[in-house]
This record gives C-alpha cells, structure tokens and sequence, in this order.
C-alpha cells in the first residue's frame, strides 16, 4: 500500500476516532444530566414524603394540645367569670361578708381540679379573702403587674399573668386575673393560680416518641411547659430561648406554621408545628425528632448517589477504554450493559412511577413502582403502547403529540390510567423529553392521586353540610353560601346570592353593632365568635352561634349553627329550677336566696323583714268537690292576688300543696301588718272557676319578723313563720 494511502487511512481513522470520541463524551453527558435529573427528581419527591409525614405528624400533635389547652384555660375562665358576676353581684347588694365570699370561693375552687389558689384582693390589693390564706397579715399583690393591668382595664375581661414565681408556694404560676367592679369603680381582683405543672401533667399523657416533643409558651415566647421523653433537658419555665429560625417563622406568621429546626433548649433537630390559642396569649409547640422521619432519607440519598455515581464513572471508564483501544470494544460494550442494568435497578427502586417512552409510543423502561400502580408487571408492560392505559386517548392523539415534541420539552398534565383490573386512578404525570444517542425519549414521573382528589371533594362535600351554615362575605354582601345557610333562615336556593347581610339582622341597631365589633376583632387578630339573634324569613328570631375569619381587608368566611333550641331549652330549664310549675312563683329555692339577701340588707341598713307563712283554708274541700283542675285554677288565681298586693321588692313563693311564703323587706317596725291584712282580704274574695262556679277560701297567717341587732338565718325565720301558722290552725282558722 503507498504511503499516502497509509497516512490517508490513519488520519481517516483519527478523523472517526475524534468523532468517535466526540460522540461518546456527549452520550456521557447526556446519561449524567438524565441520572442527574432522575436522582433529583426521586429524592426531591422521597424527601418531600418524608417531611409531609413529619408535618402531619407535628400538626395532629399540636391540634390535639391546641384543644386540650383551650379546654383547660375556657373551663378555669368560665369559672371565673361566674365568680365574678356573683361576688360583683354581693358587693352591689352589700351582702358580701367576709365568711360569704370565702364560702363562695371555696365551693367555686371545689369545681376546678389541679389549681393551687382561688383569692380575691381589696382595691388596695390586700389579699383578704380565698382558699389556703397565710396566717398573719393579709398578702399584698398591689405591686403585681397584673394587679395595676387590672386596675387599669376598661374592660372586664379575664387577663393572663405569668409564668411567675407564687411568693406562698415558691412554684412557677399562671396567674387567670378578673377585675371586679363596685358601682363603676375598681374593687379589687380575683384570681386564680394554677401552677406550670398542671400543664406539663396534661401533655405527659400524650404518645411521644423518643426526643418529641410538646411545649406550651406564652405568645412573648416565655415557656410554660414543656415535655420531651428522652431530650437531654426540658427547659426552664420563663426560660425565652429559642432558634432564630422558629423566631422568624412566629414573627411572619404568628397563628400557625410549621419548620425544620434545631431546638436550642437541647439542640435536636425537629420539625415543629405551632398553633396559636384563639383567645388566650398562648402557642402550642409540638415537634418530631428528625431521627424519626429524616435519617431513612439520608440512608437513601447516600445509596441513590452513590449508585448514580457509581454508574456514571463507570460510563465514563467505558468510554475512555472504547477510545483507548478497539480491541478492548466488546469488554466497553459489556461494561455499557452492565451500566444499563445498574439503571434498570435504580429505575426499580423509584418511589413514583417512572416509566420511559419511545418515539413510537412504546414503554421501552419502567420502574417497579410503576408496574405496581397499574396492577402489572414489567413482562407485561414492556414494548406496550401508552393507549393500552391512557384511559383518555387512543393511538392517533398520542403519536400527534409524539410527532410534535423535541428536546428539552417539559409538561405535567393531570390523566386517568387504567389498571389491568379495570379499575380507573388518576395520575399527576410530569414529562420530560431528551435525545439520547439519535434517539427521542420520553422520561416520564407518574404518580397516583386518586386519594388526594377524593380529600378535595370531601372537603367540597363538607362546604355543601346541610347542618353548618357556611358563606362568603365581600363587603357585607352575600357572594357565597351553602345548603345549610338558606335552611337556617328559610330562604329557597339562590334567593340570598348577592343579597345585603342586613336582610338577616332583626334591627339596624344589632347589624351596626355586628360591623363594629366584629370587623374590630378581625381586623385585630383574625378571628372572631360569638352568638347572634337574627331573623328568618318570615320575621321569626333565631339564634346563631356565628364564626367568622378574615379573608382579606373586604372578604370574610362566616359559619353559621343554628342553636334556637338550645337557647330556649336552655332559658326554660334555668326558669324550672328556680319556679313552681303552676303558678310560676319563685320555688323554696329561690325563695331562700331572697331571704338571705333581704336579711343582709336589713342589718346593714337597721330595718326589718316580715315574713307571712300562708296556708289556704277551705282548699282541700274545693279540691275533692270539683276536682284538681279546679284546685289548680284556685292556687292560680290566688298566686295572681298574692303577686298584685305587694310591692315590686318583696317576693311571693309556692313551697308546696296550698301553702305560699309572703316576704317583706326594708320596713319600718309595725308596717308589714297593714300589708298582710290586705293580703288575707283578697284571697277572702270569692273566684270564679273556668266552669263558671264561684269558691271561696280563707288563709291562715303566720308571721315572723326579724328584730334589729338579732342574728337570724333563712331557716330560723321561716321555721318561726310556721309555727306561728300552725298555733293560728289550731285556734280559729282565717287568722
């Protein structure tokens, strides 16, 4: 062979061999830039998993400590407040002795369990009355910050101090503070202690695992309590350090969130979920180990990097010993199988479905993952066309689409596959398209969402309740509402859209009150409740139990109950217990309460309280005559006469049978017997029954009078009245 030819035929040969090479460093880029993108896109959705596992977690963990929390501090408040109204109510009536209000302390501090004090102070801040008072001098609590927000407040409201060290017990203290008011002016607090403890005993019954952890701190982020089993410290309560991460997270979102932190109490990492209490200074805090959800994670980024890598080089040492040498080109191609085979593996263990698709629309390479999720496997699947499970297009629409993609194309579409069981799932499908070696693929991630979607139209099945009246408001104006709305105030589908919120209000005075109270306490902190009397349709009341929440500075998410039942078993119940069903005067009960009352009031102001022990002569007769009706329609009648002879102070009460009490209060000495008198010449008229016959009866009178200086109790009184009664009975009768 000439020269030429030969250095004809080696530049030649380098020619190709420079091609060659040039090829295969671009393969080589393209298999790192695929596993690249497929390591990225399957850790990027693993590790995602993992920390919505970790989120859903920590959230369920703080909803639960959220409520429980709620629970605890509504029930010690709603025992304040009723505290408060009954001591306001002694102070204004001057019956407020000091056995009185410890007496109404202590029973109260007997309806709260794990509290260490129930106390109540003097203007000046002298803690004079309550539960396990220090002997001596009475403890002063004026120098108290909680003391002077009181004494400064507007209005009467439950106010939180603390955490803070109690100077009785030396325990760290939640301090639930109520100022109380004497004709307009301060007159001192009542509060109640419950200790950090209580809190701590509530979240240790809760299923923690190892380095968990629950912590409840006030909203300037002192800590309250905390529990985590296992963690090498549990903080100090007041203690307000914490990571600046967290710090952030609350400063942007105060309410609710949720991050990834290293806790600087002990310096776990934790994903932590925090839900602000929705009245009260408090967030609930509770985190999951990162050990728990993350570690497993890191396990599988090592594995899938390392093979990733590991596959590469090993692409890449084929490469290099394809161009070294031609000789060593079947032991390359080797290599290259195996290198296919190591993707083939890490296409196995892909957590979503990953599949691959050719320009033909034939599946040339999928996961296992895959195989699982249409109910298949690999035999079956591979060289099958994508229209043997689009459940939404054929052959033609595919390979449209096919014909019209190039390299570097992106898309995700929502479609339906078919199982090989029939069964139809929905897909969130992510697509990519690359050339490889002359070749268009396209690399596809599926993943099933069948359940997701379910959730959301649950969720819409729960906005559509016929029992929770839901709506959106934009300006006041009606731009959404559900079944339930239009059910509550009896109006037909579609008759309220657009409609003015007024519409529904009984007056203009309870629609401004609404708009200013209301959109103040949104604009404030978001949220607000309370309960309404509104009106249906046809002018009838009912009663709502009204949420609202902002959903912008025009739009607010309004819920609705109706709670009209409630509210009138609720009225009638608390009237029963108090009244005789008959003649609905105040019952023995009540009637003891009053007498208490009038006798305070009497020694305070050096007068006197009669009170007339009545029994009715000639009943038993009218009763076997013309039956019990009768006798019930005479009590009536009786009761009615009673109630018009005396004064809008003094009470009339039904204790049983035909016997009624007459109390007088605030008299002069001698002035309840012109007023008795009346009283018996009254029930001597003769009455006209509902069956048009005329009775009549007489009554008996015993009458017992308090005297100036003597000390008498309810009983004491009542019992004399009797006995005054019953030597009339045994005498001449109508006396």
């Amino acid at each position: 062979m000439p020269l030429t030819d030969s250095r004809t035929l080696i530049e030649r040969s380098a020619r190709a061999r420079r091609q060659v090479a040039v090829w295969l460093v671009l393969a080589n880029t393209a298999i790192a830039v695929l596993l690249i993108s497929m390591v990225w896109q399957m850790l990027s959705a693993s590790r995602r998993s993992y920390e919505g596992q970790a989120r859903d977690v920590a959230t369920g963990l703080a909803a639960v400590a959220k409520l429980d929390v709620e629970s605890e501090i509504n029930r010690i408040d709603a025992v304040v407040q009723a505290t408060a109204a009954e001591i306001e109510r002694l102070l204004a009536s001057g019956g407020a002795s000091d056995a009185l209000l410890n007496d109404v302390l202590l029973s109260r501090y007997r309806l709260l369990a794990d509290i260490e004090y129930f106390r109540l102070t003097d203007e000046r801040g002298e803690v004079r009355w309550g539960t396990a008072l220090p002997a001596g001098a009475p403890a002063q609590v004026a120098d108290r910050d909680y003391f002077e927000q009181a004494r400064a407040a507007r209005v009467s409201r439950t106010l939180v101090a603390g955490p803070l060290r109690s100077r009785v017990s030396g325990n760290w203290v939640i301090a639930f503070v109520r100022p109380l008011q004497r004709g307009g002016h301060f007159a001192g607090v009542l509060y109640v202690s419950v200790s950090t403890d209580h809190f701590r005993r509530l979240f240790s019954r809760y299923r923690l695992e190892a380095l968990d952890s629950i912590s409840l701190r006030r909203d300037d982020m002192q800590l309250v309590a905390r529990v985590s089993p296992g963690s090498a410290a549990q903080g100090e309560v007041g203690d307000t350090v914490v990571s600046a991460g967290l710090l952030s997270n609350v400063k942007a979102n105060p309410r609710e969130g949720s991050l990834s932190t290293r806790v600087a109490i002990d310096g776990e990492v934790r994903t932590t979920t925090y839900l602000a209490l929705d009245t009260w200074p408090f967030i609930v805090y509770a985190g999951v180990s990162d050990r728990r959800f993350m570690q497993p994670w890191r396990a599988q980024v090592w594995m899938v990097v390392s093979l990733a890598t590991l596959v590469w080089l090993l692409g890449a040492i084929a490469t290099w010993s394809v161009y070294r040498a031609d000789k060593r080109r079947h032991r390359a191609m080797r290599a290259l199988a195996e290198q296919s085979e190591r993707v083939r593996a890490l296409l196995r263990i892909a957590a979503d479905g990953i599949h691959i698709v050719d320009r033909g629309g034939r599946l040339v390479e999928m996961s296992d993952s895959f195989a699982e999720m249409l109910k298949s496997t690999r035999e079956k699947l591979l060289r099958r066309q994508v229209s043997d499970w689009d459940a939404n297009q054929d052959d033609a629409a595919i390979m449209a689409w096919l014909d019209k993609v190039k390299d570097g194309d992106r898309q995700r579409v929502d479609v339906q596959h078919r199982r090989d069981d029939g069964q139809v799932i929905d897909v969130d499908l992510h697509m990519s398209v690359a050339d490889i070696g002359g070749e268009l693929l396209v690399f596809a991630t599926g993943r099933d969402v069948t359940q997701e979607r379910r959730r959301l139209k649950e969720q819409s099945a729960m906005l559509e309740s016929d029992l929770i009246g839901i709506a959106r408001l934009s300006n006041r104006v009606i731009t959404w509402h559900n079944r339930a709305v239009a059910r509550i105030f009896d109006y037909g589908p579609g008759e309220l859209d657009g409609q003015p919120v007024r519409l529904l209000y009984c007056d203009d005075e309870s629609y401004q009150a609404m708009g200013r109270d209301g959109y103040a306490a949104l604009e404030a902190q978001s949220q607000y409740r309370t309960q309404l009397r509104m009106r249906r349709r046809n002018g009838d009341v009912v009663w709502v139990d009204f949420g609202a929440a902002s959903l912008s500075e025009t739009e607010i998410f309004v819920m609705l109950v109706d709670i009209t039942a409630m509210k009138t078993a609720h009225e009638e119940l608390a009237h029963a217990a108090f009244h005789d069903a008959l003649t609905q005067l105040p019952n023995r009960t009540l009637l003891y309460d009053r007498i208490e009352q009038a006798l305070a009031v009497a020694a305070r102001e050096q007068r006197q309280v009669a009170l007339g022990y009545l029994d009715l002569d000639g009943f038993k007769a009218v009763n076997d005559t013309y039956g019990h009706d009768a006798g019930d329609q005479l009590l009536a009648e009786v009761a009615r006469r009673l109630l018009a002879g005396v004064r809008p102070a003094d009470t009339v009460a039904r204790i049983g049978g035909d016997e009624f009490v007459v109390l007088l209060t605030a008299l002069e000495p001698g002035g309840w017997d012109a007023i008795f008198q009346r009283l018996c010449a009254a029930i001597e008229q003769p009455i006209r029954l509902a069956s048009g016959t005329v009775v009549s009866v007489g009554a008996t009178l015993g009458v017992a009078v308090s005297r100036a200086g003597e000390p008498v109790t309810a009983d004491e009184l009542v019992e004399r009245a009797d006995h005054a009664m019953l030597r009339g009975k045994r005498g001449v009768r109508s006396r």
